[in-house]
């Protein structure tokens, strides 16, 4: 009898065990793989638009290079054409010659004839332009960016390929990457006289556009039409179409669903290999006058800018399209956890520290500014409505010549601007006293039981901080801020806002004086 109870007792325990583990199994294991799933989508989002910003950037900067290379073309081209006609080379080379030394961006800057013959060549060195005497001169009619040019019309420009400079039959080393921009020059009864060639030298933009890849969380890469590397952080696969023994390597083999996709426009996806985002750098030229037809002839459609992050390492934890694997992964990361349950206990407490770091995450960002860390405008407006004070003053603050900064240095530049005057203001306000970010580069500094004197008085001693910041710093830029001050009289029947707006009308008046002399740029 006993040894039955006690077989039944067992029986009874053993029950009781795996109904409690599978219930505390199943609820850990679904908090944890939400969570864990959470995450994954949080910083996923955060790479897409990281990359999707750096990728635009990217296209931007090569886009603004191209676009000064046409123009510089037109120019040329509308300036000197009479001169060509009338072959008098000398003065159009020593014209070109001071043109290609303060450019320095061109590798070699032609006037070829008809018959494909060099009449006028300017080179450059590390040191400076110079014109190459005649008896150095070559003939390029079999050159394709040549033959191409002749088969235009007037006013049709050629750009060609992204390619390394050849010279006398063989690829130049050190690798001189070039673009060649050409226009044909006719006469007045439209006979050729010859092709306006630029040489552009590509390896500044292209080292450029490598140095600012390096912000990626990934591999970004510049692609031409083909599919072949421009750029890339892997040396080994770039200008693989000027070597016959790598021509069969390119991205488009590598990445062959990823391609089909890259070449219907600008986007993102995920794939099997990983996070993609791309953008196309059409690859055309903007004339629009009377001497020009606003015609062009590409030797690329476009080319392709590619940032990668691949499916490997600490990255392969990021992406939750995959959800056997994250199962796995979650099994995995916490199978001590899953065999010590019995420490109920301290697991709960971990979950509900890390549910309330979460929400605390969630709420700081709902009421604060994310760059500056002082409150947002609807977090601020609504504490700024409860203060109760009789002596309280806003000073309604707007940082000068930020777009000047984001305009030359770039908008890190201008973050960093806008961080550094706002820091200042913390460190010199009092603990009751609060920061409202009204928008872009307006501000609101509420001062809780003071006067306005004391506020202006306060006011100045701050910007003697910038002054002194200004002074020590090494920064490219100066702080510069205007203010306006006003006292919330509670007797008077006004909205906050009608407050506000008096600060702002005051700080717009000092705005006005300091701009006619501002320089923030050092």
């Amino acid at each position: 009898m006993k040894y039955t109870n006690f077989i039944k007792s067992t029986n009874q325990s053993i029950k009781y065990f795996i109904v409690s583990f599978s219930i505390l199994f199943l609820i850990s294991f679904c908090v944890i793989f939400v969570y864990e799933k959470k995450v994954r989508e949080i910083h996923i989002e955060e790479l897409k638009s990281s990359e999707k910003h750096l990728v635009s950037l990217q296209k931007d900067l090569i886009s603004k290079e191209l676009s000064g290379i046409q123009d510089d073309l037109h120019y040329l081209q509308y300036a000197f054409t009479d001169e060509l006609i009338k072959e008098n080379y000398t003065e159009v080379a020593n014209h070109w010659l001071i043109f290609s030394t303060n450019r320095h961006i061109y590798d070699q800057i032609r006037f070829i004839n008809y018959n494909g013959d060099e009449q006028v060549r300017i080179n450059v060195n590390k040191k400076d332009s110079y014109i190459v005497p005649t008896s150095s001169l070559q003939n390029k009619k079999n050159r394709y960016y040549f033959y191409k040019t002749t088969e235009l019309d007037k006013g049709n420009v050629y750009i060609s390929p992204l390619d390394l400079n050849i010279e006398h039959g063989e690829i130049e080393v050190p690798y001189k990457p070039m673009i060649r921009f050409s226009t044909p020059i006719y006469d007045k009864t439209n006979e050729l006289k010859g092709v306006i060639v630029l040489n552009y030298l590509a390896k500044s933009f292209i080292d450029n556009f490598r140095q600012l890849s390096k912000n990626s969380h990934g591999d970004v890469m510049l692609l031409n039409s083909e599919g072949y590397w421009l750029s890339s952080s892997n040396k080994d696969l770039e200008w693989n179409f000027m070597f016959d023994h790598r021509k069969h390597i390119t991205f488009k083999t590598q990445y062959k669903n990823e391609w089909s996709s890259i070449n219907k426009g600008s986007g993102q996806i995920i794939s099997s290999k990983g996070l993609f985002t791309f953008e196309p750098v059409q690859l055309k030229c903007n004339f629009s006058d009377e001497y020009h037809n606003d015609a062009y002839t590409l030797g690329d459609d476009n080319w392709y800018i590619v940032s990668i992050i691949a499916r490997e390492g600490i990255n392969d934890s990021f992406f939750t399209d995959n959800m056997l694997n994250l199962v796995f992964y979650v099994l995995k990361k916490n199978i001590i956890y899953f065999i010590f349950l019995i420490i109920i206990s301290t697991i709960i407490s971990s979950l509900i520290h890390i549910n309330k770091k979460t929400y605390s995450k969630i709420k700081f960002y709902s009421e604060y500014d994310s760059l500056t860390k002082v409150y947002n405008r609807r977090a601020g407006i609504s504490k700024l409505c409860h203060v109760s004070q009789e002596n309280t003053c806003i000073c309604f603050i707007d940082i000068n010549g930020l777009k000047q900064v984001n305009d030359t240095l770039g908008h890190k530049s201008g973050d960093d601007l806008i961080i550094n005057a706002i820091n200042i203001i913390k460190s010199n306000i009092r603990k009751d006293d609060f920061i409202i970010r009204f928008g872009g580069d307006e501000f609101i500094i509420v001062f809780n039981n003071m006067t306005t004197k004391q506020a202006e008085n306060k006011w100045s001693y701050i910007v003697d901080c910038y002054n002194e910041f200004n002074e020590k710093s090494k920064k490219p830029y100066i702080i510069s801020v205007s203010h306006g001050i006003a006292s919330v009289n509670t007797l008077k029947k006004l909205q906050i806002d009608d407050f506000i707006k008096i600060a702002d009308e005051k700080m717009y008046k000092e705005k006005h004086i300091i701009k006619q002399s501002l320089h923030v740029i050092r």
